[in-house]
């Protein structure tokens, strides 16, 4: 916590002054965050479900939003970084305690992180053994893949979920749902139909809106990805732009 609040009083810093100063510390920061998403600490839960631009008001009484949303930050890639980076700490733009969390953060953000994925397993309340493959587990993204008893059926939630076997649990349940749920989801497929014959054309954007407000009353809490797709293996059901 002391980390975040050095970096986003860093970040508050350099709005309006440096764009790659400004975009080294808040990467150097999604390190820290990816660590409080992890830990038990009054911000954690809320460190694995948001941004950091987002977290940085929970943090900070001096981060207003209205003011500092406004800024953004650039596309960098590892070496461009390192090299921003090093030059923050050669001409100590900033206290060396900050300049130190700066530095952990970059080379936590550059190192190699590619996910090794893991096998899950639990049983279901109904006694079913569930078995599926943890495919990523970071601050912001969460997924499985279910192996047995259903195959090849993904789950994903836009947050960490410590516990994977939560999100294989969520997925079987989802399962369930959707197909005691066939016939409603029948019902609103015509309805779907109806809302896309009232306009001349639909924009892939637009065709997307339609559909999450027609389903959403089976799709709200989902972890099944991606709907449509499934609909259309398991139902019949044809959507445009499914692939």
């Amino acid at each position: 916590m002391k980390a975040l609040t050095l970096l986003t009083k860093a970040y508050i810093s350099q709005c309006g002054i440096s764009l790659g100063t400004r975009t080294v510390i808040y990467c150097a920061a999604e390190s820290w965050q990816e660590r409080l998403a992890w830990l038990d600490l009054p911000l954690s839960a809320i460190a694995r479900k948001v941004a950091f631009v987002d977290l940085m008001p929970h943090i900070s009484s001096e981060y207003d939003p209205e003011i500092y949303d406004e800024y953004d930050i650039a596309g960098m890639g590892n070496k461009e970084l390192l090299r921003v980076c090093r030059n923050i700490v050669r001409f100590e733009e900033f206290d060396e305690p900050t300049l130190e969390v700066i530095s952990w953060g970059i080379l936590k953000a550059t190192e190699n992180k590619d996910f090794i994925p893991k096998e899950i397993e639990v049983t279901a309340p109904d006694g079913k053994i569930l078995k599926g493959e943890l495919t990523e587990q970071r601050r912001g993204c969460t997924c499985i893949t279910m192996i047995t008893p259903y195959e090849n059926l993904q789950g994903l939630r836009v947050e960490l979920i410590r516990d994977a076997r939560e999100l294989l649990l969520n997925a079987y349940n989802d399962y369930n749902h959707f197909h005691k749920s066939e016939k409603k989801i029948r019902e609103l497929y015509v309805v779907y139909q109806e809302e896309l014959r009232k306009r001349e054309s639909v924009s892939s954007w637009q065709e997307h809106l339609i559909f999450d407000s027609v389903f959403h009353e089976v799709l709200d809490g989902t972890v099944l990805i991606p709907p449509r797709k499934l609909f259309n293996e398991w139902f019949g059901l044809e959507f445009p732009n499914l692939y």
